[in-house]
């Protein structure tokens, strides 16, 4: 029979309530010298007079559904179980008690669950300290165990625990309290709504209430979480403990201005909550309801991006049939907050922040301590989506017991539709989510100037609230579950150091004042929840208070000032980042991209210098300025295996001073200043960044000695940037960048050798040649090297693409024949056979100078009549120097313009020389060479066998 304690008891032994004192702040104790409700509660719960708790209706039982091996743990908590079970079938009495006897049940294992977790890192402390002893008796593991949890149950035993950690106490009575009071008021609201449920959402044929599950998604406000609710069969409910004028008002957006009739949510608006349908997962029918589920998602897409929504990930949108339904939009109109890096603001990243990747719901990879993390609302996957590091039980049961961190799957997938079972590749679907994008696109760009007139459909969303998110949901539950550590829960201000992450520089300077209420919320257990007035500027602390004018400007004055800039130029970056973010899922997938319609030359292309020229006309339309730098947006792999939308980086592989390369030498050639300035533009963060290498031998060694990714490559390019534009900040870029390298050549990467011959072949500096001797004395055997032995122009952390990528610009004797090439990039496509037979000809040899006139024409006739194709995942159009448009724009100025344009990237040592020169017609052109035709098949039977 559960049982509470006597308060009369507790009550007598006032030398022994001063022990919460030590879980209290300093403005706390100094507010009032008596105990809290919470210690009161901890006191009464665990008092050495129980009394037995009258059963019947709300009353809840020790032993709650908790499926998971924390569970074990539960018996030395029955009594704080049993203490808020007498509290809710008070506070719960004007309830209907059959309601609230289902209410409370609900409550009671979503308790049960939440106490064990905060107290199991201690209770498995205490074990281990235990076992270490020797005072376990058993002689098993698991009897063992039982001894221990045997020995907390004992009277008097929990209580004294929790004196050690009055923490502890404070999160386990504020949550027992809280989850009265959530549980109390769910009774209370769906017995005032029961009338207008049956006449509504529930369609008047619902049954008794039958399940209440609570604790979906993250504790906010006191410890409130949504709650799905069964009436007996198909009717459900799911009640949110939180205003849904939000959602209601997107509904009516929806149902204006959405494209491809999407399906809304159908609510029940109240006072500060309110009540939704429950849209259960539904599989498509067939490939065609797959077809239209990307298509609606396409169109809602791009509304969510016109009104600057966010967070709309995995668990936000789900799957029912055709219809990806949205079922959470608290962040519409939410800030635009790009993040900042140690070098200064870029361009590329403001514009990201701005666009259909802020969302969420295009996959967006995630890199943190323990992996790859997906969590978009396309991309995200069982399985496949979360490897995050999550806390789980090893051993459970047993004296040894103990928390490890483990790669898990979160997702259920219920936001990608289902295909006779399979959930759909969105990659596969990427046309169809395109062509509902721009249908609702164009129809927005059409009706802007409705959209955002005084009086029109945003201004109903002015007096609305939108959550505010200043840092991902996850950061606050790895806070809070650092905050359960059994070093964080002896006094307050322990806990608070626990927290102390927060105070990192996140790049936005409003974030420091909002640190002390997220502080005070998560030392209640809660996630914190901020809010601002769509038509304000100030945001709203969980504990009620007011920040005014924290936001730089209203969220519906951006948008309004977001809607004239929609058109064809801004359709064309947002397709492109849709195509990109679809290509990551799928990287292998080959074919036309999406984005090369806008890749076609003109007819007026005849010469390769004009291809060239209107591919750098490509890359200025396409880069991110701001007055100060320029930047492009690409594809990296930033772990060195997981695609992701990134800003180009500093490798000259396929980073910035690639395409400033590439600018710098058009404007050479067609003495075009605008080319110049944007190569300028570009490169504007390398001598600093040079500086800061130079200055850090540790990061220097890390980054590696490589010429497409590591520090050959950036010496290289500011060698050759300060001479192409004169520049005295470059030329001291490249000698900070020479220092840097030999300091990674120095730490022993196996690409040192290789690259440093390679820089001094195209630099001609004695320094280089130096460091090259030096190495060479180091490793004798590579004195013969070709650069055969791995890959010489690469490092093994920077790879970008497949293929023998830069073996013709660095030397490798690796034929290509590039009429079977996929691509035309300069990393495994045909610029890459290109720039094998340009080596060969400023060698000399006329031949290969034959054979390459005949394969740059191919080349232009293929560019003119279907445009380039790119050597990035799926084809994608990328403006870097090795996949890119930027190295087949220089592989036309080498055919057009013969040794006066330098090879892209430096070339081997050795030199070309070392390279196999043809020796006949056929293998001096590599595109007229006929392909061995197979052997006949032998004769067969008719049953398929081969005849005798």
């Amino acid at each position: 029979m559960p049982v509470i304690p006597s308060t009369q008891a507790t009550a007598r032994e006032t030398g022994r309530r001063s022990w919460w004192s030590r879980a209290l702040s300093d403005a706390e104790r100094r507010r009032t010298p008596a105990p809290p409700a919470w210690a009161v509660f901890v006191d009464e719960a665990f008092g050495e007079a129980p009394v037995n708790v009258p059963g019947g209706e709300g009353t809840w039982g020790p032993r709650p559904d908790i499926p998971s091996p924390e569970a074990v743990w539960l018996p030395p908590l029955a009594p704080l179980l049993a203490a808020a079970g007498a509290r809710f079938a008070v506070c719960a009495a004007q309830a209907d008690p059959a309601q609230a006897a289902v209410v409370g049940a609900g409550a009671r294992d979503w308790l049960a669950g939440c106490l064990v977790r905060l107290a199991a890192r201690t209770f498995a402390h205490e074990l281990a300290q235990a076992r270490a002893a020797g005072t376990l008796r058993g002689r098993d593991p698991a009897e063992r165990f039982a001894d221990f949890v045997l020995g907390l149950c004992a009277p008097g035993a929990t209580a004294a625990l929790l004196r050690r950690y009055p923490v502890l106490a404070r999160l386990l009575g504020e949550r027992a309290l809280a989850a009265v009071d959530a549980a109390a008021e769910l009774a209370s609201r769906l017995a005032a709504d029961r009338g207008a449920l049956a006449a509504g959402l529930l369609g008047g044929g619902a049954g008794p209430l039958t399940a209440v599950r609570l604790g979906l998604g993250e504790p906010h406000r006191g410890g409130r979480t949504v709650a799905v609710l069964d009436f007996g069969g198909t009717p459900r409910l799911v009640y949110k403990p939180r205003p849904l004028g939000m959602h209601a008002r997107w509904n009516e957006l929806l149902a204006e201005y959405g494209a491809e009739s999407p399906r809304p949510v159908r609510l029940l608006p109240r006072g500060g909550y309110g009540w939704a349908e429950y849209v259960p997962p539904a599989p498509a029918a067939d490939r065609a309801a797959v077809r239209r589920f990307y298509r609606r998602l396409g169109a809602q897409l791009a509304l969510l991006y016109a009104v600057d929504a966010t967070d709309i990930h995995g668990q936000n949108v789900l799957a029912h049939g055709d219809q990806p339904v949205v079922v959470d939009v608290e962040t519409l109109f939410h800030p635009c907050r790009p993040p900042g890096t140690d070098g200064g603001g870029d361009p590329v990243l403001a514009a990201l922040a701005d666009s259909v990747l802020r969302t969420s719901v295009l996959p967006a990879a995630l890199f943190g301590g323990y992996g790859f993390l997906d969590v978009s609302a396309v991309g995200a996957l069982p399985g496949e989506a979360v490897a995050a590091g999550l806390p789980r039980w090893a051993d459970p049961g047993t004296d040894t017991m103990r928390l490890v961190y483990d790669r898990a799957a979160r997702f259920d997938g219920t936001n990608r539709p289902l295909s006779r079972g399979v959930p759909a590749d969105p990659a596969a679907h990427a046309a169809d989510l395109r062509r509902g994008f721009r249908a609702c696109y164009r129809g927005l760009t059409a009706r802007a100037a409705e959209l955002g007139r005084d009086g029109g459909p945003l201004d109903r969303f002015a007096a609305e609230r939108l959550r505010f998110v200043p840092r991902p949901t996850q950061t606050y539950a790895d806070l809070l579950d650092e905050a359960t550590a059994p070093q964080a829960l002896r006094d307050h201000t322990a806990l608070l150091a626990s927290f102390d992450a927060l105070h990192s520089p996140t790049g936005h300077p409003e974030q420091a004042h909002l640190v002390p209420a997220e502080a005070a919320c998560l030392a209640t257990g809660d996630v914190p929840v901020f809010e601002a007035a769509v038509g304000g500027r100030s945001v709203l602390t969980p504990d009620g208070g007011a920040l005014p004018g924290l936001l730089p400007r209203p969220g519906l004055a951006a948008v309004r000032a977001k809607l004239p800039r929609l058109g064809g130029a801004d359709l064309a970056r947002q397709e492109w980042l849709i195509a990109a973010a679809l290509a990551t899922k799928s990287p292998a997938r080959q074919g036309r991209s999406p984005g090369l319609a806008a890749l076609v030359a003109p007819r007026g292309v005849r010469g390769a210098v004009a291809a060239a020229t209107w591919l750098g006309d490509e890359l200025l339309r396409r880069a991110s300025r701001d007055g100060v730098r320029v930047n492009w947006a690409g594809l990296g792999r930033p772990d060195g295996t997981h695609w992701s939308v990134l800003p180009l980086g500093a490798d000259l592989g396929d980073g910035y001073p690639g395409v400033a390369l590439f600018l710098a030498e058009l404007a050479r050639a067609t003495g075009l200043a605008r080319y110049q300035e944007a190569a300028a533009l570009a490169v504007a963060p390398l001598p600093a960044l040079t500086r800061a290498l130079a200055a850090a031998p540790d990061v220097a060694a890390a980054v590696g000695p490589g010429l497409r990714g590591g520090l050959g490559g950036i010496a290289y390019a500011a060698v050759r940037l300060a001479s192409l534009l004169d520049s005295a900040d470059l030329a001291a870029a490249g000698c900070a960048a020479l220092a840097a390298f030999a300091t990674a050549c120095r730490a022993g990467d196996a690409a040192a050798l290789p690259a440093a011959r390679a820089l001094h072949a195209a630099t001609g500096l004695p320094e280089v040649a130096a460091l090259a001797d030096e190495l060479r004395s180091r490793d004798p055997g590579a004195a013969g090297d070709t650069g055969n032995r791995g890959d010489p122009g690469g490092d093994r952390r920077n790879r970008t693409g497949g293929g023998a990528a830069g073996d013709a610009v660095c030397g490798c004797p690796r034929p290509r024949h590039p009429s079977a090439a996929r691509d035309h990039s300069l990393c495994h496509g045909a610029v890459h056979g290109l720039e094998r037979l340009a080596a060969l000809r400023d060698a000399g040899d006329r031949r290969a100078g034959t054979a390459l006139g005949v394969a740059g024409a191919r080349l232009l006739d293929e560019i003119r009549r279907g445009g380039v194709r790119c050597g990035a995942p799926g084809g994608v159009p990328v403006p870097g120097l090795l996949t890119g448009l930027a190295g087949v724009g220089h592989g036309l100025l080498r055919l057009a313009r013969g040794p006066g344009t330098p090879p892209a990237l430096p070339p081997h040592a050795a030199g070309p020389a070392h390279m196999p020169v043809p020796t006949s017609p056929k293998e001096q052109n590599p595109w007229k060479q006929r392909r061995t035709p197979p052997p006949p098949s032998p004769p067969r039977t008719r049953s398929g066998r081969p005849r005798p």
